[in-house]
């Protein structure tokens, strides 16, 4: 190439650099100012992201008007590390820096977030580490409006976070950072940390069991730089209160183990000291759906234990209440049970109310991002006395979407005191295969209730008077559970031959419900009659629960079971997307499975398929951190089927915290 054209070129590539240094410097002439002493009370995302990742973000690939900023979104609490984030919050700005260079910064209001699987992330054509896990999840950020500050100093925030929250002290990346406008000021002023942030948080925990609540306060209280001294604990359990003491430091014999022994004022006056929040999730199996639903009325005296709760909070008037309990606590006895607790929480109290202002909310775990349906109803409250109130308050917003992944808390090698199937259980999800492979192979779609197998060849009468209302004779001939001839001189005798949810003799008719999955497996079983009836002959001696078969997964979906989560329930097998896990309960022997994890045993044997460890149903729970030497196993997962969310009660109370300005 000759001389001259070698100068053309550089002087058409020094005019193009020109244009686009031009182009930044009016783009960046024309962005508002954010000026963090108008923003002490906001809250900041400080985000690192490496070079390849620019223009992923900043919106030029793929092509979109907007950009992006995404992390790592860890669950489990061993999988946190440099670049991950294991909380749905959302900031109200993000501040971003290059991880080569932390001087270049940009700002931007933070709209909303959602949290995406690894292929989600692939079909937006993220740049992915070659080292990446496929199954890990993220968490993007929608940023919006662009500022300028010139004040910002990464190195200084970082070195500012590392004093406040030491748990940062041990990442590589000081990247995500969840800080305050408060904090930025102080930081670039070569500050330490306000001493004042570090006040005690005097809170109260009411049947505590695992201390969920405690919990998430101490979490929260690392994050935003106060101490957690928990005044006054009750629980029942004294398994629970042993482990309680080991747990939180909490003094055995101070643990209250019968709340109605505090039968008076000066009960509750000599007993429970003052605090500034009560917390509670008190006893909920007198509203669940999962039990025999009495509310107050409870033969065990469960449902009036509200009425202790009350009772503390109209003696020691704490600022703050946040309490607990499912969600059919909104609905039960038609709404009759909800209106009384609202009532009580709310009058004045010359009127036989506490005078204060509440907010509540039904929520679960997996509408942000964590890995399990759990709804449940969540109450804040502020006393009134003062004239303060709720107004202002918001409850964590939801994100987009959230895309969950059960695998982010799995262990991956060696489950910790992993139980495998049994060898009748195993039989019971191969032979469930067959159903779906022979579904498969005669194209025969799924009734959209569940699979209530009895039902194929039965056409015993159920559309008028139930069953156990019919005469003898109307029941004799006619074909009963798995298409057996119903025989027998007694109804009695007759009704013994029918599916056990047919027996019934509570109403003289069944309710819609059952009316109609009935009807929509008799149809499906004529409609596929002619494979169905050699494939039956399997399960006709099965215990009836294992006859039913719920396959909670989209038409789509490949209908396989090793792949996906079931749980053996008294409804059925039923079997659902590895996204998130049905909800732990307290009882153990419904704990969730996972039918393709295999593993190796210390004896060497082979073992396909296993129930969910400890350590996963913790995670869940948010509690993979905690000690639960002393509880055998069943115990363990019967005490994490009856604790609180602690990442849902930690969201709840940073807002709480933060609009209280405790």
């Amino acid at each position: 190439m000759r001389r001259w054209e070698l100068v053309f070129l550089w002087t058409l590539q020094g005019v193009a650099l020109l244009k686009r240094n031009m182009a930044k410097a009016i783009e960046h002439s024309n962005l508002a100012t954010l000026d963090i002493n108008n923003n002490a009370n906001k809250s900041f995302l400080v985000g690192g992201y490496r070079q390849g990742q620019a223009k992923w973000i900043f919106g030029r690939n793929p092509q979109r008007n907007y950009c992006l900023y995404n992390t790592r979104f860890a669950v489990a609490e061993d999988s946190c590390r440099n670049g991950a984030i294991g909380t749905g919050e959302l900031p109200d700005y993000i501040i971003l820096y290059n991880y080569s260079d932390n001087k270049k910064v940009r700002i931007f209001e933070c709209l909303h977030y959602s949290i995406k699987t690894f292929d989600e992330m692939q079909a937006m054509q993220y740049p992915q580490n070659t080292r990446t896990k496929k199954r890990q999840s993220y968490i993007v950020y929608q940023l919006g409006r662009e500022y300028i500050s010139s004040n910002i100093s990464i190195s200084a925030i970082v070195n500012y976070a590392h004093i406040k929250y030491p748990d940062y002290a041990k990442k590589v990346f000081a990247a995500p950072i969840y800080i305050t406008g408060n904090d930025i000021l102080r930081a670039i002023q070569g500050e330490l940390p306000l001493q004042e942030n570090l006040d005690d948080l005097r809170m109260v925990d009411l049947f505590a069991g695992l201390g969920g609540f405690h919990h998430a306060f101490n979490k929260l209280g690392k994050e935003m730089g106060f101490a957690v001294n928990c005044v006054y604990v009750s629980e029942l359990k004294e398994d629970l209160r042993r482990l309680y003491s080991r747990n939180y430091r909490f003094p055995y014999e101070h643990i209250n183990p019968d709340i109605t022994q505090l039968q008076t004022k000066e009960d509750i006056l000599n007993h429970v000291p003052e605090h500034d929040i009560l917390c509670g999730g008190f006893p909920c199996q007198p509203f669940s759906k999962a039990g025999k639903q009495q509310g107050f009325e409870d033969e065990e005296g469960r449902g009036v234990l509200f009425d202790y709760i009350a009772r503390i909070i109209e003696i020691r008037r704490p600022r703050l209440i946040f309490l607990e309990n499912v969600s059919n606590l909104e609905t039960h006895d038609d709404g009759k049970t909800w209106k009384i607790i609202q009532e009580r929480l709310t009058k004045e109290l010359n009127n036989g109310g506490l005078n204060y202002d509440i907010r509540s909310i039904v929520i679960s775990p997996h509408e942000y991002g964590y890995p399990q349906y759990r709804k449940r109803i969540y109450i804040v409250g502020i006393k009134k006395d003062d004239g303060e109130n709720l107004d202002g308050f918001e409850f964590p917003r939801k994100p987009k979407k959230a895309t969950c992944n059960i695998y982010e808390i799995v262990e991956k090698n060696n489950p910790t005191h992993p139980q495998p199937l049994k060898e009748i259980q195993r039989h019971y999800i191969d032979v469930w295969q067959q159903f779906l492979d022979l579904c498969g192979q005669h194209h025969a779609k799924l009734p959209a209730s569940p699979i209530w197998a009895m039902e194929f060849g039965a056409d015993y009468a159920f559309e008028g008077k139930a069953p156990a209302f019919q005469s003898v004779d109307q029941l004799k001939g006619r074909h009963g559970k798995l298409g057996v001839i119903i025989e027998g001189k007694t109804i009695e005798e007759c009704l013994s031959q029918l599916p056990n949810y047919a027996q019934t003799n509570k109403t003289s008719t069944f309710p819609d419900w059952k009316k109609k999955f009935i009807r929509e497996n008799r149809k499906f079983y004529l409609e596929n009659k002619n494979w169905i009836d050699e494939w039956k002959s399997q399960i006709v001696d099965w215990e009836n629960s294992f006859m039913k078969f719920e396959w909670n997964c989209d038409e789509s979906e490949h209908m396989t079971i090793n792949d996906k989560i079931l749980q053996f329930r008294p409804s059925g097998l039923r079997v659902k997307r590895p996204t998130y896990s049905p909800a732990l309960t307290f009882m153990a022997s419904q704990v969730p499975v996972f039918p393709g994890e295999n593993y190796v045993d210390e004896q060497g044997n082979e073992h396909h398929g296993r129930f969910m460890t400890m350590v996963e149903a913790a995670r869940i729970q948010g509690m993979g951190d905690l000690s639960f030497e002393g509880l055998n196993k069943s115990r363990i997962y019967e005490a994490l089927g009856n604790a609180v969310d602690v990442e849902i009660v930690k969201m709840i109370a940073k807002d709480l915290i933060k609009y209280a300005n405790l």
